[in-house]
């Protein structure tokens, strides 16, 4: 499975959504389950799926779908 279908795997698992309904603009706007414990949750697997860590300052900026994809492709380079 590529970075993107992965990603959307753990959007569908801790957000209780179908993955293939997920599309870039997806936010806490978009998405009634992200609140502030399961954007954690969210950043927390991210993070084990591809081995990668984000700071802080990264972390406050991962607020939609593209902006993680963007964050997973800069990290894994």
């Amino acid at each position: 499975m590529n970075m993107e279908g992965r990603l959307r795997s753990i959007f569908a698992a801790v957000f209780d959504i179908a993955g293939d309904d997920i599309v870039d603009a997806d936010s806490p706007e978009t998405i009634e389950k992200w609140d502030s414990v399961h954007h954690l949750q969210l950043i927390m697997a991210v993070e084990s799926e591809f081995g990668i860590q984000f700071d802080a300052d990264q972390i406050a900026e991962l607020t939609n779908f593209a902006a993680l994809k963007t964050h997973i492709q800069a990290l894994l380079k």
